[in-house]
Order: structure tokens, then C-alpha cells, then sequence
């Protein structure tokens, strides 16, 4: 009898506890947003590491706790809309929706070193550009599961159930409290400014982590909607198309083919950029030395343009990919691209190139996804071949990264397999502010207060750069592959004078013949067995890609309508323009005046 009442005591008590757990739901709701939170600090912290596949506790990123759980709240909300049990499933499929963003991202990133996204859906050229596997899971991964098994083991244990009504005043209120901690989070990280200027809400980075970092997966992937659904409802008009066309044809010049026609035809090409790059330092001494001896070399021996300007508009180096490939001015305020990474260039030189029957290669001892160059370079240019950062053994560190001569000698290597004729596309990056090269790389010998300064910085990272370059053509001279190589380097844009020149102006140093920003870059065109040749004529980075299309002797079709640059070896134009309207060289008529003032305006137009 005592066991009966027992037993039915018992089942009474479980009764009631099935019951008050199916009247709470509030439990399980705390429960999914913490399990919420939990994954998205995981990830989050994930994405700083090098691999994204291992955690360090010293690395969890909680900064943003409260703005992560915002974001996620906004579709949280929409549960109190359901009934009853159909508010658990919401919570659940919430959960697993979630998961699998977070998975998805995750994996993509660990690939491509961004995430995906609606434009990708729109914009196809843009997805996947390394074109990788992207199922990439690791151990670590399991982390997103855990809640997920217990809630399956629990659902497996017991009956779904819930006494929960639909609530329209729940959901405005976790509606505007989720808006209202956004709007406040923006006001304090963004115009209070109490964080740092690369972690903001509502902001495109030089990379996908600057730009998630304070918003999370869910604000990041609402942001980058917003904008791809802005640009494909962005148009311009008939009359803005006619403007651009007529810009064009006034841009052709009709001259008769010279000598320079085709006198590099069938040969590969590789371009050099040169990190910081200015020209002032070309045929230079400092304290009795060269500051770039090699360098000098080639311009003696090739064909050296000494009257070239940077172009670089909101972007510097990303905007120098962009103009020396597609002979296109860049846009003002922005990285024109990470902002429309989206854009195709059909006349690039890499599609050109390739119509010709080269292997384009893009090489950057950099992240992919940093300043966005590998959907630039892929989806914008057309190239075939990437090689990003994991392609190279990482063995020293100078300037902003892997050094030049790890990155030039190894690559050296890679060319090798290579089918010709091929196109190479390869910035270095040692020549890179502040300049604070090791002792053990100074070779100058420079005055004390000369050596601790940007300047002398910046001619001891010159000259690093410099050796580098000599090597790296030394190891392909004695592979024999300069025989049929043109190689054309050229600066960036400029380098101390462009981020230090206040610091440095108050140094006296050798006559002070290095004070002035002249805005001027270095371009050589480099072969063996060329006569050697000087222009002076005036140009700048959009100029590059069809002056060396011309000497490849391609047909005029392929990009002559098309690029916004001249043909420097054949021009009867000698000026140019740069960055805030400011035009270089000797304009002959009010009409090409007019021209070059409107270059950066047609681009912009063109580019949006």
C-alpha cells in the first residue's frame, strides 16, 4: 500500500514539473540565446586565428557581446509571434539556421578569407574565388553542436509541449530593445568613438574581419545585403552612358603605328609593383651610396620613364591593382575594391592576355580577402592562377609582412612550372611604412638622426627592396627565363612623403635634394637586348597596361576603346592628371583640359 501511494506521489510530482516546465517556456528561450551567443563568440574568435581551426582562451572576443546578441535578437523576436509549441520549433530552427550560418561562413573563410554572401548569389563571378573545396571541418567545429545534441536528446526524452500565446506587445518590446541597443552601439563605437577606428558597425574594411568584428555574422550579413541590394537597383541614366562613350573617343589618339609595335610580341610579362615606391630615390645617392643600385641598372638598360605619377584615389595599393590591370581610374572617398568588388572588367589586361593564349597569374604574399584583391583580381580581371599568402612558406617578416626576399625567391621557384607565354602580377611589400627595417638590413651608414628617421627608414627599405629585386631576376636570368621576358616595375605610389612628410621635413640632410612631394613614381620597362631609351613624356599608373599592350603588338580592338590611359611610347599628348583634379605635364588646348579634369569623374561613373 506504501509503495502504491509512493508511486502515485511520484507521478504526481513529475506530472506537475511537466506541466510548469511546459507553462515556462522562458527557460528555453534564455537557453537558445545563450547557446546564441556562446557559438558566435566561438566563431568569432576563430576568425583571428591563422588557420580559423584552433581556440585560444587568450583570444575570446567578448568586446561586442551585447551588440552580437542584438543582431541575433532581431529575428528572435519574431517567436513571440507563434503559439505554443509552434514557438519551440521556431526557437529550434532558429537555433540550427543560425548553426549553419555560422558553419557555412566559417568554412568559406577558411578558403576564400571571407564570407558569403547575397551578393555572391547576384554577383556569381564573386563566389569562391580560390574555387576550393568548401566543406573544411574541423575538430573544433563540434563546438556549434553541443546545444543542438542536448536539445535533440531532450526532445527524444520528452513530448514537445508549451502553453505559451502569441504576443504582439512581447515582440515589440524585444523588437525595440534590440534596435535600441544597435542604434546606442553605434552611437558610442561609431561617433562617440569608443572603439577603435577598424572595428565600427556598418562598415567596409581593407578586410571581411575588420568588418565583422564589431557587428557579428548577423549585423555583417545584413549590412553586405543591404548594400548588393542598393546596387542592383542603382542604374544610370542613357545620358550618363552617352557621356561615357563620347570620353572615350576623345581619350583615342589616331596615330600611325612606330617602332615600339609589337617589339615585345609573344614574350611572358611580369609586373613588379614596388611597395612605397617613389621616384625621387631613382639615380640618388645617400652618405656616397646608391639607394637603389639595381633599380638604376634597369633604367639604364631599359626603358626608363621618368615623369610618372601615382593615380591612387581611396585605395592606394588595391587602387593601383586596379589601374595598371584595367587602365581605369579608381574612386574617391572608398576602396573602390572592397566597396564594388562586384564590378567585371571585360578588357582587362588579364582577359586580354588571355585571349592571346597566356596563363595569368596573380601572386600576393598577402591574406586573401585582404583590400579584397582576390575577387578583384578573379571575378574583376579574369585571372587564371591565384597564389595567396598559404602558397608561401612564411620564413621571415620585413616591412608588412612575409619579407621580399622569402616572397621573390620563392616565387622564382613557382614560376617555374608555368606554362609560357604567361602573365605575372606580384607586389612586394618590405618597402612598407613606418620603414622600421631591422639593423642587420641598413647598409648606408647614415648621420644618427638621419638613420632614426622615416627618411633614412625609407632609403634603407629602398635598397632592401632593391637586392630583392636583383636576386629575383638573377635566379629567372639563370633559369634562363628573362630570354623571353619583359618585366615592367613601377612604384605603387609614394611612399615617406606621402604618410611622413611632416616628420620629415624638418630634417637638413645632403643639401635636402629629397624634400619635395612630387607625387612622382618610377616606371621601367625591362628586356634583354633592348636598346636603351628615356621618356619623359607624362603619364601615370593608367597608362601602364596599354603601353605594354602596344608593345605586345596586340591588336588595337582588344583595348583601345576601352582603357582610360595612353600609349607612352606613342602619344602626341603630354599630360596627365592625379588625385584632387591636379593635372602634370603640358596641356596644349582648353578641350584636353577638359578631358583629364573629368578622367576620376567618368570612372566613377563607369565603376557604380
Amino acid at each position: 500500500m506504501n509503495n502504491k501511494l509512493l508511486k502515485g506521489a511520484k507521478l504526481r510530482v513529475s506530472s506537475k514539473l511537466k506541466e510548469i516546465k511546459s507553462k515556462d517556456i522562458s527557460k528555453f528561450r534564455l537557453m537558445t540565446m545563450a547557446a546564441i551567443l556562446f557559438k558566435t563568440i566561438i566563431f568569432m574568435s576563430l576568425l583571428e586565428t591563422r588557420d580559423a581551426s584552433s581556440l585560444s582562451l587568450y583570444k575570446l572576443n567578448f568586446q561586442f557581446w551585447y551588440v552580437y546578441l542584438a543582431f541575433a535578437g532581431i529575428f528572435y523576436s519574431f517567436g513571440y509571434l507563434f503559439a505554443k509549441v509552434n514557438q519551440i520549433k521556431f526557437y529550434i530552427i532558429f537555433n540550427i539556421a543560425y548553426t549553419v550560418m555560422l558553419i557555412a561562413d566559417l568554412w568559406y573563410f577558411r578558403v576564400n578569407r571571407d564570407f558569403w554572401g547575397l551578393d555572391n548569389i547576384f554577383f556569381p563571378g564573386t563566389f569562391n574565388p580560390f574555387q576550393g573545396l568548401l566543406i573544411q571541418p574541423r575538430p573544433i567545429d563540434l563546438l556549434f553542436l553541443v546545444d543542438l545534441v542536448f536539445i535533440g536528446l531532450w526532445l527524444k526524452r520528452r513530448r514537445l509541449s508549451s502553453s505559451a500565446k502569441k504576443s504582439i506587445t512581447a515582440f515589440r518590446k524585444s523588437m525595440t530593445w534590440s534596435l535600441s541597443v544597435i542604434a546606442i552601439s553605434f552611437l558610442l563605437i561609431n561617433i562617440v568613438g569608443l572603439s577603435t577606428w577598424d572595428r565600427q558597425l556598418f562598415f567596409v574594411g581593407w578586410s571581411p574581419i575588420m568588418s565583422i568584428r564589431a557587428p557579428g555574422p548577423v549585423g555583417y550579413h545584413l549590412h553586405q545585403g543591404v548594400r548588393t541590394v542598393n546596387k542592383l537597383f542603382s542604374s544610370k541614366s542613357q545620358e550618363e552612358i552617352e557621356e561615357i562613350k563620347a570620353w572615350h573617343d576623345e581619350n583615342k589618339e589616331d596615330i600611325e603605328d612606330n617602332q615600339y609595335k609589337g617589339i615585345f610580341k609573344g614574350k611572358n610579362v611580369i609586373f613588379l609593383q614596388l611597395e612605397s615606391f617613389e621616384n625621387f630615390i631613382i639615380n640618388r645617392k645617400a652618405n656616397g651610396k646608391e639607394i637603389t643600385p639595381y633599380l638604376n641598372k634597369l633604367a639604364r638598360e631599359g626603358f626608363y620613364f621618368n615623369n610618372i605619377y601615382e593615380q591612387n584615389n581611396g585605395g592606394n595599393s588595391s587602387d593601383a591593382d586596379l589601374m595598371v590591370n584595367a587602365s581605369s581610374y579608381t574612386l574617391s572617398g572608398v576602396i573602390t575594391a572592397t566597396h564594388y568588388g562586384e564590378v567585371v572588367y571585360p578588357h582587362s589586361f588579364q582577359r586580354i592576355l588571355k585571349s592571346e593564349g597566356y596563363t595569368t597569374v596573380s601572386a600576393h604574399a598577402d591574406n586573401a580577402g585582404e583590400f579584397n584583391w582576390t575577387e578583384l583580381h578573379k571575378n574583376g580581371f579574369g585571372v587564371d592562377i591565384l597564389w595567396d599568402l598559404r602558397e608561401f612558406k612564411y620564413e621571415e617578416s620585413v616591412g608588412y609582412g612575409l619579407s621580399d626576399r622569402s616572397f621573390l625567391s620563392q616565387l622564382a621557384e613557382k614560376m617555374k612550372s608555368l606554362p609560357e607565354p604567361y602573365y605575372l602580377f606580384a607586389p612586394t611589400m618590405s618597402n612598407h611604412g613606418p620603414f622600421a627595417i631591422d639593423q642587420k638590413y641598413r647598409e648606408l651608414d647614415l648621420p644618427k638622426e638621419i638613420d632614426e628617421s622615416y627618411l633614412g627608414g625609407y632609403f634603407e627599405c629602398s635598397l632592401y627592396t632593391d637586392r630583392q629585386i636583383e636576386m629575383f631576376l638573377n635566379k629567372l636570368d639563370q633559369e634562363g627565363m628573362l630570354d623571353n621576358t619583359v618585366v615592367v616595375l613601377y612604384g605603387d605610389h609614394a611612399g615617406v612623403h606621402k604618410y611622413y612628410n611632416e616628420e620629415i621635413q624638418h630634417l637638413d640632410f645632403e643639401g635636402n635634394w629629397w624634400k619635395e612631394y612630387d607625387h612622382e613614381i618610377p616606371l621601367i620597362i625591362y628586356a634583354k637586348g633592348i636598346s636603351p631609351q628615356l621618356f619623359e613624356t607624362y603619364g601615370g599608373h593608367t597608362d601602364i597596361m596599354p603601353t605594354v599592350a602596344y608593345m605586345l603588338g596586340i591588336d588595337d580592338s582588344k583595348y583601345r576603346d576601352y582603357v582610360m590611359g595612353r600609349i607612352l611610347v606613342n602619344t602626341k599628348r603630354d599630360a596627365t592628371v592625379i588625385k584632387g583634379n591636379i593635372i602634370k605635364g603640358n596641356v596644349t588646348s582648353e578641350e584636353e583640359r577638359r578631358h583629364l579634369l573629368k578622367c576620376y569623374e567618368i570612372a566613377d561613373k563607369k565603376i557604380r
